[in-house]
């Protein structure tokens, strides 16, 4: 019995050291791996310096934003003009695919598409999503918060959110980069027409700092 076990341990000691040294190579292959991911990151870092975007509703008209009684259709015409900020020195922007979407009381409103932008070091490019049609507010609640911002002055809270795939130009390398989200929350006031129907212009819009994230 004693001879059978110790030739067992013979037989399975070899196996046993074979795997223990598997798992020790694999384990510093991964953290080599690690902190050469790490350390490259971290002169990306030092090097590029990223800084996030910013953004900024700098001005807005809405000439249009009534609602018909009964059936609580909004009809609108809403443009907004925002401008975004590069504030990399290092690192040049590619925008894909951007659309806007305007909301009012949490409702999705519409939907614009806009062209694709490149975007240099430190420069400052403009975006001017429009919307223009109509739309059912669904629920008392949405149409009770109209008629109460049409009481007060008629300025309307309106979000606007821009949205948009991103590439990263570094020197010459060009990597895929995060998808951003900008949200425009204003406040516009309608801009009601003369008495003689004419066209009175856009009331005074103060601009409103976008929040940017990814």
């Amino acid at each position: 019995m004693g001879k059978a076990s110790t030739v067992s341990s013979l037989l399975c000691c070899p196996c046993r050291c074979l795997f223990c040294g598997v798992l020790s190579c694999l384990f510093s292959v991964l953290t080599c791996v690690f902190c050469s991911a790490g350390l490259v990151a971290l002169v990306l870092y030092l090097l590029f310096r990223p800084h996030i975007i910013r953004a900024t509703a700098v001005s807005a008209d809405l000439s249009a934003f009534t609602l018909t009684p009964q059936t609580w259709i909004l009809r609108y015409n809403l443009s907004l003009a925002v401008q975004l900020h590069n504030p990399n020195k290092r690192i040049a922007l590619h925008y894909l695919d951007v659309a806007a979407h305007a909301y009012y009381e949490g409702q999705r409103l519409a939907d614009a598409g806009l062209p694709d932008l490149f975007q240099d070091t430190g420069e400052t490019s403009p975006l001017n999503p429009e919307f223009a049609g109509d739309a059912p507010l669904v629920g008392g609640v949405a149409a009770a918060g109209f008629r109460r911002e049409a009481a007060e002055g008629a300025t309307f809270s309106v979000d606007v959110k821009i949205s948009a795939h991103m590439k990263l130009r570094l020197w010459v390398i060009t990597v895929p980069g995060p998808k951003t989200q900008i949200d425009c929350p204003v406040r516009i006031q309608r801009r009601n027409a003369t008495d003689d129907g004419g066209a009175r212009p856009p009331p005074e819009f103060h601009p409103t700092e976008c929040r940017v994230w990814f």
